[in-house]
């Protein structure tokens, strides 16, 4: 209807143009309540429901929060995630890494093929039709689109080495450090075979949280082909991907969890008893020859040896434990695995590992590929937590304050002047009172003001205050820039 409007939402997978007042209606301010979420839908809003919502409208009562397992990060916090962000991706550079960027949507063939990152994976995927009526997911992790960009690019040089810090999303529960909605950040070396390559993504990843300031962290490493090994040697050979999921839940459900798991898998008593055994099995690099007393010659024990021969030469293997419970809970891992650990209370705070399968999947041919994710939510609450980073609530570093309106356009050449040498400066938009502009500056923490009055216009000069210190400076205009400059 001419002059009505209209919002396009997601309902029942499919997109919809509604009345403006029934969307309202319909989600009480959260699009999640329409369907978008992917998994369920709600009927179409009553009349009730619509008054109800534009009453609250009017009243000033409604509320808009973002979706549940989403946030808004406003300027104080985000500040810090591009600082932090900055610092890791200079890291990644610095070993060499390019950066890469991909859509956030996927067609639903290219995430699912031959079960995508695993069935609880894909359950957490939002997933719907698009207006042609494709079946298209969000992305859950950077590595499926890593391979399909691989697959896509037969040409591309090898080995090829990226990052990529993008948004991801997955439906899974929330809680602390725990979203639907988060920023995901990895390496990935592809088209390499050697252990190398996955040393110099553990050594990458220790350099960048060293650089963020960690200090108590370590690295726990395993291998998927020295658990199948495992599962061989104690007589589990059916389901071994579900057990190995089960295994990946030690950490969360202790061994009386993963027992009650595997019963539920019908794996015998005595094989359980094994496996736990075996699985227990953590310490150094010395430890692997206990392994091999079990496991006899195996090609995965000899691939953890010549990595940690790499990551001594790197610097890095005081860092390193060898832990064979780790499992790393994606399906298309191949070989070594890796997690990074903070200490008791914090958690893991990355992982990753070898998949030399899955761009052969999407490709037809096998490449092999190795790579890890940093955690980066859960490193910037350890950060905050810890004091590890400074909280501003404003980056600009000098505020222009004036007390008449007739000084604005001279206020104006002396912003412009400070902005081009590189100095954040800001001034005053509103023709507020002097008092008002310096309440305003102090509110944000900005931390030098440069008063520009007539009397100062007169004499050449301008007066620069220290917030912080509460000092006051008289400096000649000319030298303002380099003054502010060099504090």
């Amino acid at each position: 209807m001419e002059g009505s409007k209209t919002k396009i939402i997601l309902k029942n997978n499919s997109l919809k143009v509604v009345p403006f007042s029934s969307w309202l209606g319909c989600c009480n301010g959260s699009i999640e309540a329409c369907g978008a979420s992917g998994v369920g839908s709600n009927p179409t809003p009553s009349p009730t429901n619509i008054r109800l919502t534009n009453k609250k409208l009017k009243s000033g009562k409604m509320k808009f929060q973002p979706l549940k397992g989403t946030r808004d990060f406003l300027p104080e916090e985000a500040r810090i995630r591009q600082e932090v962000l900055t610092t890791v991706k200079s890291v990644f550079e610095t070993f060499g890494f390019q950066p890469l960027e991909t859509p956030s949507i996927e067609s639903w063939e290219i995430l699912a093929a031959k079960k995508g990152g695993g069935p609880e994976v894909l359950k957490e995927t939002y997933s719907f039709k698009d207006k042609s009526g494709r079946m298209v997911g969000l992305i859950y992790d950077l590595t499926v689109p890593l391979a399909r960009v691989v697959a896509s690019n037969p040409d591309l040089p090898l080995p090829f080495k990226r990052y990529q810090i993008q948004k991801v999303w997955r439906y899974g529960d929330v809680a602390k450090g725990r979203l639907r909605e988060f920023l995901q950040c990895d390496i990935d070396t592809v088209g390499s075979e050697s252990m190398l390559a996955d040393a110099e993504i553990i050594a990458c990843a220790v350099a960048a949280l060293e650089r963020l300031g960690f200090k108590d962290f370590f690295v726990r490493i395993n291998s998927r082909k020295v658990l199948t090994d495992i599962l061989k040697q104690v007589g589990i050979e059916k389901k071994t991907e579900d057990v190995l999921r089960v295994v990946d839940k030690l950490d969360k459900v202790g061994i009386d969890g993963v027992k009650d798991e595997l019963k539920k898998l019908k794996v015998p008593e005595s094989s359980m008893r094994k496996l736990l055994e075996l699985i227990s099995i953590k310490g150094s690099a010395s430890i692997l020859e206990e392994v091999k007393k079990v496991l006899g010659k195996c090609e995965g024990i000899s691939e953890l040896e010549e990595l940690l021969s790499f990551l001594a030469s790197m610097g890095v293997s005081e860092r390193v434990r060898v832990d064979l419970s780790l499992a790393r809970g994606l399906d298309y891992y191949t070989g070594p695995i890796f997690e990074i650990s903070a200490e008791e209370g914090v958690g893991s705070i990355a992982g990753g590992g070898r998949y030399d399968k899955l761009i052969g999947i999407l490709s037809g041919r096998d490449v092999p590929a190795t790579g890890i994710s940093l955690g980066i939510e859960r490193i910037l609450e350890v950060m905050k937590s810890r004091k590890m980073v400074e909280e501003k609530k404003s980056s600009v570093k000098a505020f222009v304050a004036y007390p008449s309106q007739s000084l604005l356009n001279e206020v104006l050449k002396l912003v412009k002047e400070l902005r081009s040498c590189s100095i954040q400066t800001d001034f005053d938009l509103k023709g507020r009172k002097l008092t008002r502009q310096l309440e305003y500056t102090d509110a944000l923490k900005i931390p030098y003001v440069i008063i520009l009055g007539e009397m100062e216009l007169k004499k050449g000069v301008v007066r620069v205050r220290d917030m912080q210190k509460r000092e006051e400076f008289e400096i000649k205009r000319e030298d303002v820039a380099k003054f502010l400059g060099e504090r």
